[in-house]
């Protein structure tokens, strides 16, 4: 069975099969029953102890696994496994999917895979994998702590993955630091073209790039973030992308080679700009575990307001205009970038420079960062950071986000 599936992954489309670790071979596949191990690299940094809270990016490289017997081309994804004690039967998502709190994890995955043989691992994101697994509270953590990091490389096809292998584990020193565990916040993708904000493509969210709107009422995947991010929007045939949040141009969506159709890059060539034909309104749905994309027009008439504002204590609830998504022509996505100072927490409504007020909840205060906001909503309210805070006036929606 695992070779029939395997199979059906090669035959995707020529085009979509690709690796970055051999060179292209045009025979026929033999496939391979179950790859061998292969290998994780002993990094430099393995014989120091490495100050986890000090240092920002540790890398790791690796071999590719054989998944054919004549190595032919295949796109093969990557996942990085930690386990502190070297052990890797229960994964943190499987002990998190248990509420009665019995099934321990003995080894956590970190939130991004690759396709690539190599990978910039956080340190931040290293951390919070030891965190799932250890639990500790701040008196717990050690000054020093040996732990394990392995490769998990298989074939991902429609969100299943098939015929997963593993690489050896390699052994790591590190002065861990405490971390507050929470869920991991929604994966997020950024529109850019020549009618987005300022038209530059740039990665500078709020400015040249627009995020996409986290959904309130979707269950996204408590450990990796994974799920759907939307965008209604009037869009002209301009062209446009959607980008990544590390702004990778070769691991966004571009064009499916017609109107209205958006395809995964994943490193191989660009095909151009995605487009809208005719020119209206569409909903733009990314699905972030199987990195897929729908546009989809709306048959739909809102009320355009021209304007919409935001106003609250952090401005004596004086109505500043939002900055329009679309840099001309109708538009209902407005964005606007707010620090709020350390310690302080801000009240906030979006209107319409008038009569026409959106809030959120029963509560005045209360902090939300995505949600549906309704005219009878009360003060939304924001803590310290800079946000990126975006609003669509058909659906009441408002979507907040850190910006980095």
């Amino acid at each position: 069975m695992k070779n029939k599936l395997l199979l059906g992954a090669l035959l995707m489309g020529t085009a979509a099969i690709f690796t970055a670790c051999s060179d292209d071979n045009d025979s026929n596949p033999q496939l391979v029953a179950q790859p061998a191990e292969f290998a994780l690299n002993v990094p430099a940094y393995a014989t120091e102890t490495v100050d986890l809270q000090s240092t920002n990016e540790m890398t790791l490289t690796w071999s590719q696994p054989r998944f054919t017997a004549d190595n032919a081309p295949l796109q093969i994804t990557y996942e990085i496994q930690v386990s502190p004690t070297n052990s890797y039967t229960i994964s943190a998502e499987q002990a998190s999917a248990d509420d009665s709190g019995a099934t321990i994890a003995d080894y956590a995955a970190l939130p991004r895979t690759t396709t690539q043989c190599s990978y910039t691992m956080l340190t931040t994101d290293l951390m919070k994998a030891i965190m799932q697994v250890t639990k500790w509270d701040k008196s717990e953590v050690p000054a020093e702590l040996v732990t394990y990091l392995r490769i998990n490389a298989f074939i991902l096809e429609n969100g299943t993955r098939l015929n997963s292998t593993v690489s050896n584990s390699i052994k790591i020193a590190v002065n861990p630091y405490y971390i507050e565990l929470k869920d991991a916040e929604p994966i997020m993708w950024y529109f850019v073209g020549n009618n987005i904000l300022d038209g530059l493509w740039g990665n500078n969210p709020g400015v040249s790039s627009l995020p996409m709107f986290k959904q309130s009422d979707y269950a996204y995947d408590k450990a990796t973030g994974t799920g759907e991010i939307t965008y209604l929007n009037y869009f002209t045939t301009d062209g446009w992308k959607i980008q990544p949040a590390d702004f990778n141009w070769y691991f966004g969506f571009m064009s499916g080679g017609e109107a209205n159709k958006a395809v995964f890059r994943n490193n191989g060539d660009d095909a151009g700009n995605i487009w809208c034909d005719p020119a209206g309104y569409y909903l733009v749905t990314v699905n972030t575990l199987t990195n897929t994309c729908t546009i989809k027009n709306q048959d739909i008439t809102p009320t355009d307001y021209g304007t919409v504002c935001i106003a609250g204590s952090f401005n004596s609830w004086s109505n500043e205009a939002m900055t329009p998504a679309n840099k001309s022509g109708e538009n209902h996505v407005w964005t606007y970038t707010l620090t709020v100072a350390a310690g302080e927490t801000v009240q906030l409504k979006f209107n319409d420079n008038g009569s026409t007020w959106w809030g959120y909840g029963s509560t005045d205060g209360s902090v939300n960062l995505c949600g549906k906001a309704t005219t009878s909503g009360a003060n939304l309210g924001l803590e310290e950071g800079t946000w990126v805070i975006c609003f669509n006036d058909i659906t009441g929606e408002f979507s907040i986000i850190a910006k980095q």
